[in-house]
């Protein structure tokens, strides 16, 4: 996933890349409980979760690289712009 944000005040855009594999990592099971320790009911979360559909998605967006999401300009010149 790619963010860019361009305004006036600034002389270069912000540009912030987030790889899918990032993603993936944080909906690990190792990591949420570690996300989640102060959560009284961690495991049944986490149990809720469906990692066949998650999966899913993950490869659809694979798929849809490239994809633009949100592309919005303002009247002062401010631009976000978010690409999968």
């Amino acid at each position: 996933m790619k963010i860019k944000v361009v305004t006036n005040e600034l002389k270069f855009p912000i540009r912030i890349l987030f790889p899918n594999s990032f993603l993936r990592l944080f909906v690990s099971k190792r990591v949420l409980k570690k996300l989640l320790k102060r959560v009284d009911n961690v495991e049944e979360i986490i149990d809720q979760i469906d990692y066949k559909a998650l999966k899913q998605v993950f490869k659809t967006c694979k798929e849809l690289k490239g994809t633009e999401l949100v592309n919005v300009k303002a009247k002062d010149g401010t631009e976000v712009k978010i690409t999968l």
